[in-house]
């Protein structure tokens, strides 16, 4: 059976550590090793992480002085044994059935992805779902220049990836932390990834993810800076990529300007909205216009169709109800100039011969 390594980073995670373990000992795939990292907390979470390892032996606590959440997960890929290692945030749960619905598209997928995500819900903390401000959208395939252009991430608890491609790239890139940007990370992996091979992509809600005052990626300033940096990353590391993809993504990032405004962040919105319209003016006014639809729509009562299990205790919800949907906000125009040049990205990606393996096959 083939084994996976679950890393699950932990600061002063007393509150939910114990519920998102056990979200892990439930899975159906029981070939599992279990690291919990303790980032240097100070209050209880190391030893809640000791009490699980003496109950579940697959379970391995590690420390370190607070470094970081990018730090934390690489230290546990460093010692990771399994094929494949997915990551959970400590407040997050998984559906029982997670795993084995990963591993099954890794198993049938015609090429094999360099990662498989799952689509999530939103969760309170109580675990009841809550409505999604974003839509959930199926990206498998070649479509990196579809997920730059929209900067779309489903989020790292959703993620598997083959440990050793992991492991190429280094993990999760501990810079943005140095450069005070911490965010990202989980974007940029999944570009660099998504720069060597396909994305798979498994269409139900897997993961709970759940919000509250001190989630990180609620830090909006933060937030919208990590991003550019990581689009930056990627365009330095693939100059193939045509520049307008890069505009797009960075354009959209115009929504965080909204957030900061709501939470009384007028300097820094402007700061921010200065920032991006300096860079790329047509397509940041246009964004603001798809914004001001999508919002209308949604007033209106016609925007997505709205999740049948919102209210409902996520482990009991059925995650195959989850509605998904196409991207928001860009234009017909635009989603065919995507297609069009991951096509065009694709046709230039050498096949492996006939009857031999790749070298990601071989896990090289």
């Amino acid at each position: 059976m083939t084994r996976v390594t679950v890393i699950i980073p932990a600061y002063n995670a007393r509150a939910t550590l114990g519920r998102t373990l056990q979200s892990v000992f439930d899975q159906t795939h029981r070939n599992l090793e279990i690291f919990v990292v303790d980032d240097g907390s100070t209050d209880s979470t190391p030893l809640l992480a000791e009490r699980a390892a003496c109950r579940d032996k697959r379970v391995i606590v590690l420390r370190q002085q607070n470094a970081g959440v990018a730090a934390a997960r690489n230290l546990a890929l460093a010692r990771a044994s399994g094929e494949y290692t997915a990551w959970l945030d400590a407040d997050d749960l998984w559906h029982p059935t997670k795993i084995e619905k990963q591993l099954a598209v890794f198993a049938n997928a015609p090429e094999p992805p360099s990662f498989v995500y799952t689509g999530y819900r939103l969760i309170d903390t109580d675990d009841r779902i809550l409505p999604n401000f974003r839509t959930l959208t199926d990206v498998s395939g070649h479509t990196l220049c579809r997920q730059i252009a929209t900067n779309f991430f489903s989020n790292v608890s959703s993620i598997m990836i083959p440990t050793e491609l992991a492991r190429r790239f280094g993990g999760h890139d501990p810079r943005l932390r140095g450069w005070g940007i911490e965010g990202a990370e989980d974007l940029l992996l999944q570009l660099q990834l998504s720069t060597i091979g396909p994305a798979g992509c498994c269409p139900e809600a897997l993961v709970g993810y759940r919000m509250h005052p001190h989630n990180m990626s609620r830090g909006h300033k933060r937030a919208a800076r990590s991003n550019l940096r990581a689009l930056d990353l990627i365009e330095e590391m693939d100059p193939d990529v045509p520049g307008w993809v890069f505009r797009l993504g960075r354009a959209r990032t115009v929504g965080y300007v909204l957030h900061m405004l709501h939470g009384g962040d007028v300097a820094g919105a402007r700061a921010l909205l200065w920032c991006v319209l300096k860079r790329q003016p047509l397509y940041t006014l246009l964004t603001l216009v798809l914004i001001a639809r999508w919002k209308l729509c949604a007033a209106l009562g016609i925007g997505p169709q709205r999740d049948p299990e919102v209210g409902a205790d996520f482990l009991q919800a059925d995650p195959a109800r989850a509605p998904w949907h196409g991207h928001m906000l860009l234009t017909s125009w635009h989603r065919r100039r995507l297609d069009a040049a991951d096509a065009a990205r694709r046709e230039a990606i050498p096949q492996p011969a006939t009857g031999t393996r790749s070298r990601r096959q071989k896990g090289i």
